[in-house]
């Protein structure tokens, strides 16, 4: 029998493999018959959302009969004086991952346009090329797995229309520091949008030599985009809300593109009062530092190498093929997210949890290997 569905999408759409996110933990209790599973697999925020954000949160469940502001003027409004750029130079976007998709869908033109990153980056740069049908480069990487500048540079054509730059990167976790990034600004074309991807960057500010890309936008650089959002250190990943600091002009093209009322009202007043609780940014951010400590003694004590990272995970070389050890982990209640897809098939990343979580992934991991 003839298969109906033989070329009912372009062959772009064809040849993507669905983003697979972290295993939730009732999915993993349900399938293995087990209890008190923990998930260190999608970057999460171990200590819950922001107070003030859920305070907000719930205040604002009334009013969710009405659309949402669908330009989020009281949240650009305190976006623009907390970074201190106008309202017009901000995008708003259901989490960074719907502005990657919209920078793509709207500068790129299929088969004439390319966009460039570098080996082992985000993984969600392709998946948003091949439903465009747009072309990514990828860049050899560092021997430690992380952005070669020169071969990133070197990686620029005619067709280059975007280059991703994750920093920190997401599954490395490492950074371009600030030398390697102005050399990048240096030699990048005027005429080449250069994203940086910060959505780990409250993380990495603690590093002397990180720059804040937004800063180094001008008018000489204008075609700089600087993506963040609130899903990490403020722990509201589960409402879906990031942003984006340009140059108007940019700006004003992304919303010709974006779907309407594409960030909630709930949302919106959740990450609004979020980036008022600077508590809350504190306290993850030394939780994190120390459980990046704590996960790097634990795993490098059993063998296996941790990369260095200014995110909120590290990743892990287990030294075979990983996916066993997943599955293993996964039978002992401890959820990490193994690599294969980005190229990484002896690897795995483990967020940072709680003290205790972090402890049980460390026991869990010697017991698999050991």
């Amino acid at each position: 029998m003839k298969d109906i569905f033989a070329g009912m999408v372009p062959p772009h759409v064809e040849a993507i493999s669905p983003y697979i996110p972290g295993k939730p933990v009732d999915e993993v209790e349900r399938e293995l018959g087990i209890t008190g599973a923990i998930k260190l697999a999608s970057n999460e925020n171990p200590l819950g959302p922001s107070p003030k954000g859920l305070l907000a949160l719930r205040g604002a469940l009334d009013g969710v009969h009405f659309y949402p502001d669908g330009g989020g003027f009281r949240l650009r409004r305190a976006l623009s004086e907390r970074l201190g750029v106008t309202e017009d130079e901000i995008m708003l976007g259901a989490g960074s991952n719907d502005l990657i998709d919209l920078l793509v869908r709207t500068f790129c033109a299929p088969g004439r346009d390319d966009v460039l990153t570098h080996r082992h980056a985000f993984f969600m740069y392709k998946i948003s090329c091949m439903a465009a049908g747009v072309t990514l480069v990828e860049s050899d990487a560092t021997a430690e797995l992380a952005c070669d500048v020169d071969a990133l540079v070197a990686g620029i054509t005619p067709r280059t229309k975007l280059i991703f730059l994750p920093n920190p990167n997401n599954p490395t976790g490492s950074y371009v520091p600030r030398s390697d990034f102005e050399k990048l600004l240096e030699k990048v074309p005027p005429h080449v949008l250069l994203v940086v991807d910060e959505a780990y960057h409250e993380y990495a500010l603690a590093r002397a030599d990180y720059p804040v890309a937004e800063k180094y936008r001008s008018k000489e650089r204008p075609l700089l985009v600087t993506l963040r959002t609130f899903s990490k250190i403020h722990g509201l990943a589960g409402l879906r809300v990031g942003y984006g600091i340009s140059h108007p002009r940019v700006v004003s093209y992304l919303n010709r593109v974006r779907l309407p009322f594409n960030v909630s009202s709930v949302a919106q007043d959740a990450a609004r009062a979020a980036l008022d609780d600077l508590e809350h940014v504190e306290r993850s951010r030394r939780a994190t530092l120390d459980g990046i400590s704590q996960l790097t003694a634990g795993f490098s004590a059993l063998g296996q190498r941790v990369y260095p990272s200014a995110a909120n995970f590290v990743l892990v070389d287990v030294g075979r093929d990983a996916q066993p050890v997943y599955q293993a982990l996964l039978r002992k209640g401890v959820i990490v997210r193994p690599l294969r897809p980005a190229g990484l098939n002896e690897h795995v990343r483990v967020s940072v949890g709680t003290a205790l979580e972090n402890a049980r992934a460390i026991k869990a991991m010697g017991e698999v290997l050991g």
